[in-house]
């Protein structure tokens, strides 16, 4: 599986290729095509996953319908006066986005079309405004909805909202530690200017711009945690309201709405393949025995549970460097996960950790994500210079594992106090 992802075959292809080749190796060709089609017909009707398609919808409708430019504008007011504000704001406005997109290649995506230009009129240094769009544009990853944490959820047999729950105070953790980081870069570096002050009340004033968010984000997320809604009625009322907001503001058009829908289709099956050949995958993973057999050789040899998960975080952090989120949990969440649970550790919150390690990835240079995003929009930015300037912003992500092992309580209190 490696070897093809190594030769740069999509994710889809390795896991599919090598799952029914080990369903016949193990078996023969008629188990592995029952297999196989089994996997197609389960993911394609499965009730949980039609969440992914209803969230991606509504974060196409969102971005198209310039709810992103209104949060960062709100922001961009709320932070004036601190150097480096425009960085803060860049990052704010992505944790709110992300928060009814569930994407962090369209919250990077978007938030770069906003803040990139602003920052660069402003007169700041481009690797410092690159990394605080590309780390800001990851807490789509972690902060609900996250396609993510659905996807865990599916493979884990946990449940969606309990992974919603555990995962906001995580969130809100890591866009303070990105703000944090900023701030440091901002203050020690002579490349970032100060900004003009405004009043308090115009502050006050800014709140009023982006109040759909607001609206969107109590229907939803709201509405999960106070138990009105499941997470799947909850993204389809979230898609009508975005539909509903973005007409009756007039900044969504029919084209527009064809658009959207067009491209959370293209999304949608390219996650759904992935997903399949996935589920393909494990199902020749678990005949093999892999995951009892790895969790026997690290009883045998005497591992405690800290060195165990010690080595799971750094082989997720490499693997980062390389593979694509979604990819490397499909692959290494069936391997990992029975471990991980033969240590006493709990399943939801191993899924905020997965989802932290995941949106370390998107940043980690050579391949994060993120960082291809941005320098695809900004030709003029080299890949040198983003480098050097993400390398701070790492260390938030990581600051938050230590914080997870050493207070699992950021992630267990919330699910404990609502379900």
């Amino acid at each position: 599986m490696f070897a093809l992802l190594f030769i740069r075959q999509p994710v889809w292809l390795a896991l599919g290729a090598v799952g029914i080749a080990g369903n016949i190796a193990l078996n023969n060709f008629a188990v592995a095509k029952l297999v196989s089609g089994t996997a197609f017909f389960d993911t394609a009707s499965s009730y949980n996953l039609s969440v992914v398609p209803l969230f991606i919808l509504m974060g196409e409708v969102a971005s198209g319908s310039r709810m992103s430019a209104e949060l960062f504008n709100a922001a961009r007011t709320i932070m004036s006066g601190l150097r480096g504000g425009l960085a803060v704001a860049s990052i704010a406005a992505s944790g709110a986005f992300g928060a009814i997109c569930g994407s962090s290649v369209a919250t990077a995506a978007s938030m770069t079309r906003i803040a990139m230009p602003e920052m660069k009129r402003a007169g700041y240094e481009q690797g410092y405004s690159a990394a605080s769009v590309a780390a800001g544009g990851s807490l789509g990853i972690l902060i609900p909805p996250s396609i993510i944490l659905v996807i865990y959820g599916s493979i884990a047999e946990q449940s969606v909202a309990r992974l919603f729950a555990a995962s906001m105070v995580p969130g809100i953790v890591l866009l303070l530690l990105y703000v944090v980081v900023a701030l440091w870069v901002a203050g020690r570096s002579g490349a970032v200017p100060s900004e003009a002050r405004v009043t308090l009340a115009q502050r006050i004033l800014a709140l009023r711009g982006p109040w759909q968010f607001l609206l969107l984000f109590v229907m939803t997320i709201g509405g999960i945690y106070a138990g009105i809604f499941s997470p799947n009625e909850a993204a389809s009322i979230g898609a009508f309201g975005a539909i509903l907001l973005g007409f009756l503001k007039r900044s969504l058009s029919l084209h527009g709405l064809v658009h959207a829908i067009q491209a959370s289709v293209l999304v949608s099956c390219a996650l759904f393949m992935i997903i399949i050949s996935a589920t393909i995958f494990a199902n020749f993973i678990v005949q093999t025995r892999l995951p009892d057999t790895l969790l026997g050789m690290a009883q045998d040899a005497g591992l405690s549970a800290w060195v165990v998960m010690t080595l799971i975080v750094v082989l997720y952090i490499v693997m980062g460097c390389f593979l694509e989120g979604i990819g490397m949990v499909l692959i290494t969440v069936p391997v990992f996960l029975p471990v991980v649970a033969g240590y006493g550790f709990d399943p939801i919150w191993f899924g905020v950790l997965v989802a932290v390690l995941v949106e370390l990835g998107l940043i980690t240079p050579p391949v994060g994500m993120n960082l291809f995003i941005i320098r695809a929009q900004v030709p003029d930015l080299s890949m040198a210079r983003l480098y050097r300037g993400i390398g701070p912003f790492l260390l938030a992500p990581i600051v938050l594992v230590i914080l997870l092992f050493l207070l699992p309580g950021l992630a267990l209190w919330l699910p404990q106090v609502l379900y």
